[in-house]
């Protein structure tokens, strides 16, 4: 009921102004009452004492009102009134009653007993805090009342893993906001420390390895992982533990989800294999924040393949360091949209869209022409294996003569910075897509030679969750009751997060002197068959229920990836998480005169040709042809042929 008649009078208030007066009244009326029961408790006599303990209750309202100002205290919501809050209302509490001792000692004139400033500014603080306090906890409860009224059924019982600080934020932003549909019942936590302790007023019941009882003892119906700064390493070790209790397993975000207020903390998620695999993230602290800023605050920066997996990210990332304009250089149109309807909100009219094919030379004239970018990542490919060993000549014509025509126009346009997102899959190559991207990384060093820009490659492995991957096959197998099928059971892969690779290369893009290519650390390959078993417990399933099937390697796979030739120099950069390889001497006066019969072979479907000029230069070895292809019956003949 008080809370409901807090609200409303709440309500009854029109305008954030006249708030303000409301709650600069109950201060003065709250720092009035401590400077008259301040006095009274000294003076259990106070007749005489009228007027100077009015002047005192007047002057105190005032200087607190000041310290307020001066402290921010005005500016904080009551009913959001929090840790940081609360040290800044003492802090401003403090320096009032100092600044008054300070004066006391100084103006011996002055009589006013030391014990009433102290107990005034004790009873000041507290009744300040008491109030905001108070506000909050109604608002909060009135929000609770209301959910509840208006929520269609009931909320889930949730035991919370992990009760560090993390635990202790996403328990209290589930208290508040009911509509999340989370009833947190407990916490278990593996600290010896916390057994018995109560967090945020939630009990910690035991530990992991307890999970059975406690969740049978609370009734939970969901366990909730609270704890998003642990390691991969050490989440996967709870969801098997937790797996004994039967529950649905969820999770608070990840941080780097939470990063810019995108996505809340009480915004509950299944757990995702990209939680549980993938190397360990590594921050990017304040230095190379700078870096980031030094080197795209302000600028017009390109973006190929900018409604791709890695493009989209590379768009999200680079409008937080605010550039002087951003375009979308894009082939799908709808692509184009969905990251032009993403991005615009953020730069407005600094965003610019550009539906265009990175192999017309003319149109990527023009572009650069017009938009003179001082920078450009270059992240639009063909890259999927099987589908360009179907297609060798489209593989050739896209990834190396788009990237040839993108730094020829960065090199003739005064480009300052040019970097090539290339692939594990360029080493040692088996696989027309990755011989192809090796030539064009041949392209950026050769030209690297002879340009002002500063031109260079980043290679890195999978992606999580990128459009078309293995994660994406696997979930639409599990989803349909399997089986999920896998080549080879040894097969390993490597694997970081989206939002972990960008992060990166947009440090090696900012540290990049011009030929460089740069090795993002990988941490260590995951077996596709454990990935796999995996996805299918994190979906309820039993890998006994869904069955995984080998299959055999497809044309053009290997069983590992490499992020480095045998012999390449290898040395680490000034950046965390980043290796590169030293730049070798490459003449691009035998460089380009291949690359332009490599271009001819692909523009007179020659795929022998093809694959004899692909084994000269990028130590392409040929694995057998497919069966048959999907542009035409030539085609088909063509790869019968070449295999």
């Amino acid at each position: 009921m008080l809370s409901s008649c807090f609200a409303r009078s709440l309500a009854r208030i029109p305008s954030a102004r006249e708030r303000r007066c409301v709650r600069a009244l109950v201060d003065g009326g709250i720092v009035g009452a401590a400077t008259i029961l301040a006095f009274r408790l000294k003076f259990p006599v106070l007749a005489g004492r009228g007027l100077e303990i009015a002047a005192l209750a007047g002057a105190m309202i005032m200087l607190r009102a000041i310290a307020g100002r001066v402290f921010g205290v005005h500016r904080a919501s009551w009913r959001m009134f929090g840790l940081d809050d609360a040290a800044r209302l003492g802090l401003a509490a403090i320096a009032v009653s100092s600044t008054l001792i300070v004066l006391r000692s100084s103006i011996g004139a002055w009589e006013l007993p030391f014990g009433v400033i102290a107990l005034e500014g004790l009873f000041s603080l507290a009744g300040l805090w008491g109030v905001r306090a108070a506000a909050r906890i109604l608002d909060e409860s009135h929000a609770r009342r209301i959910a509840v009224a208006t929520k269609s059924g009931a909320s889930l019982r949730a035991l919370l893993v992990g009760a560090g600080r993390d635990g202790r934020t996403a328990c209290e932003e589930l208290r508040a906001r009911p509509a999340a549909g989370y009833d947190v019942v407990g916490f278990l936590d593996d600290a010896p420390e916390r057994q018995g302790r109560r967090i945020a007023g939630v009990p910690v019941l035991g530990t992991v390895d307890e999970v059975v009882a406690v969740a049978q003892a609370t009734a939970a119906e969901v366990i909730v992982l609270t704890m998003p700064s642990a390691t991969r390493a050490e989440r996967l070790h709870v969801v098997e533990r937790c797996r004994a209790s039967g529950l649905p397993i969820r999770t608070v975000p990840a941080y780097w989800e939470v990063l810019g207020g995108k996505v809340e903390v009480a915004k509950i998620r299944s757990v995702k294999i990209e939680d549980l695999l993938g190397r360990e993230v590594v921050e990017t602290d304040a230095a190379r924040r700078q870096e980031l800023l030094a080197a795209y605050c302000g600028k017009r920066i390109l973006v190929t393949g900018a409604g791709g997996s890695i493009g989209s990210e590379l768009c999200r990332q680079l409008a937080a360091l605010e550039p002087a304009k951003l375009v979308l250089f894009e082939y799908s149109e709808n692509n184009l949209f969905d990251i032009d309807a993403e991005i615009r909100p953020l730069l407005g009219d600094r965003t610019e869209t550009c539906l265009a094919d990175v192999r017309d030379a003319a149109r990527v004239e023009r572009i650069f022409r017009r938009h003179r970018p001082d920078v450009v990542f270059h992240a639009a490919a063909y890259k999927h294996v099987p589908m360009m060993e179907l297609h060798p000549p489209a593989a050739i014509d896209n990834n190396v003569r788009g990237t040839r025509i993108l730094v020829e126009a960065a090199h003739a346009h005064g480009v300052e910075r040019f970097v090539f997102v290339s692939t594990d899959k360029a080493v040692n190559p088996t696989n027309v897509m990755g011989a192809s991207k090796r030539a064009a990384e041949l392209v950026v060093q050769s030209r690297a030679r002879t340009s002002a820009t500063k031109l260079s490659c980043v290679r890195f492995g999978n992606v999580l969750g990128s459009r078309g991957s293995v994660l994406h096959t696997f979930r639409r197998q599990i989803e349909a009751g399997g089986p999920v099928t896998v080549t080879h059971p040894e097969m390993t892969r490597f694997f970081m997060t989206i939002p972990e690779a960008v992060r990166l290369v947009l440090q090696a893009g900012a540290i990049g002197r011009g030929g460089e290519v740069f090795l993002l650390d990988m941490g260590e390959p995951v077996k596709i068959v454990e990935l796999a078993e995996q996805m299918i417990r994190l979906a309820g399933a039993d890998p006994d229920e869904v069955r995984v099937e080998f299959c055999g390697l497809r044309p053009g796979e290997k069983l590992f990836e490499e992020l480095a030739h045998d012999g390449d120099d290898l040395l680490p950069s000034d950046v965390p998480g980043i290796n590169l390889v030293r730049p070798t001497a490459i003449d691009p006066r035998a460089v380009l005169p291949w690359v332009a019969r490599l271009e001819a072979a692909a523009d007179g479907r020659d795929v022998a040709r093809l694959h004899e000029l692909l084994a000269v230069a990028t130590g392409y070895r040929k694995g057998p042809a497919p069966a048959a292809a999907y542009e035409d019956d030539d085609d088909a003949a063509e790869l019968r042929q070449a295999g």
